[in-house]
């Protein structure tokens, strides 16, 4: 009796491998996988590039199982057995506003029905940052109360640098880079450098620095249980000059990619450490209308209180949890006061105008796109 010996122990649903053979000698076949370490595997729209790491005992090919796989490819094919291999696994950007699926099977040459595998990649609609993968890269930002901001973009569609300035003149730089070898993300501000590790999307959960921390926090229930991110939780950004806090309600609403949802309400803090010191807390509760928050790469509902109160990071959507997918219409704000949004497309959806009038300020401040 021959036994065909299976080494595929990392997929889980992997077809069975052993099989009797009429033969005295023992045949080894099969596939130990270090990648991918599922089935299903997910990825961002700008998500370029990933490996396979696979012992093979026998020869092997790999076949592409669907349909219009052109923009998914494995640099290596086939090859021999009683080898170890890592191959290079390339993705074009999605631009098609809608996931798509790739699918590989791996089989062993000379015992195929005995010894194969299979694995698929999905790759999301939407980008890291929560923009669809065609969604527009925003340059500029203007506003009528004369700040202005600029933005810088690599090839991934990734910011790499920020500047805002205010009506003074003084602008605050912010610089970011990417390092995906090691998952580390820096990012150069005027009060230091944070670092953080990054997900596949390019994003982190923290960033840490000499003193200074951005990033989520959670919120817990009254007996003292954490609130699932679908729920609540908070953003916050603790700098030398300031600390500021901003508090999602989301009432249970997925915050998978691709998924929809919005906050019911938000909370914002803000502390000025230096003289003159201030604390702000305003609480509002947010509509919103029928436009889409995806189809230009910043969260524009960041700015419906103000250039002076948006955070920097959170305006380039860095921390994709804050970006509800639908732009702003009004806040309520608890206390009275009302800030109405109205906004203006282009042809492609994203947008070219905000006017956000806060009757409790008594201002309206006009926000001009350019791409």
């Amino acid at each position: 009796m021959k036994k065909i010996i299976n080494l595929f122990v990392i997929l889980a649903v992997a077809v069975q491998l052993t099989a009797c053979l009429s033969s005295e000698d023992p045949y080894y076949a099969g596939f130990s996988f270090e990648k991918p370490t599922n089935v299903r595997n997910a990825l961002y729209a700008n998500t370029t590039m990933d490996s396979v790491i696979v012992r093979c005992l026998g020869p092997w090919q790999i076949t592409a199982d669907l349909p219009n796989m052109d923009w998914c490819s494995i640099d290596r094919m086939k090859g021999s057995g009683s080898a170890i291999y890592s191959m290079t696994v390339n993705f074009t950007s999605n631009t098609t506003g809608i996931s798509r699926l790739a699918q590989f099977t791996i089989t062993d040459t000379e015992r195929p029905s005995e010894a194969h595998a299979t694995w698929q990649y999905l790759q999301y609609a939407t980008r890291g940052d929560g923009s669809f993968g065609n969604a527009a890269l925003v340059k500029t930002i203007t506003s009528s109360d004369q700040w202005k901001v600029n933005i810088s973009y690599d090839s991934k569609s990734r910011p790499v640098s920020l500047s805002m300035t205010d009506p003074d003149g003084h602008s605050e730089n912010i610089s970011i880079a990417y390092h995906e070898p090691s998952s580390l993300l820096t990012v150069k501000m005027s009060d230091g450098t944070l670092t953080g590790t990054m997900d596949k999307g390019y994003q982190t959960e923290k960033l840490i620095g000499s003193g200074d921390t951005i990033g989520y926090t959670s919120q817990y229930y009254s007996n003292g249980v954490q609130m699932p991110v679908s729920y609540a939780f908070n953003y916050f950004s603790s700098k030398s000059k300031t600390r500021q806090a901003y508090a999602y309600l989301l009432g249970g609403k997925s915050v998978e990619p691709d998924s929809l949802h919005t906050a019911d309400s938000l909370t914002y803090y803000n502390q000025r450490k230096v003289e003159p010191k201030t604390v702000t807390i305003e609480r509002y509760g947010l509509e919103y209308g029928s436009f889409d928050n995806r189809y230009q790469t910043v969260d524009v509902n960041q700015l419906i209180l103000g250039m002076d109160d948006c955070e920097p990071l959170q305006l380039l959507a860095m921390f994709r949890y804050c970006r509800s997918t639908s732009i702003v219409k009004r806040a309520v704000r608890v206390g009275g006061g009302v800030i109405d949004v109205t906004t203006e497309l282009n042809a492609d959806r994203s947008v070219r105008r905000m006017v956000v009038k806060d009757s409790r300020k008594a201002t309206e401040v006009t926000y001009d796109f350019e791409y």
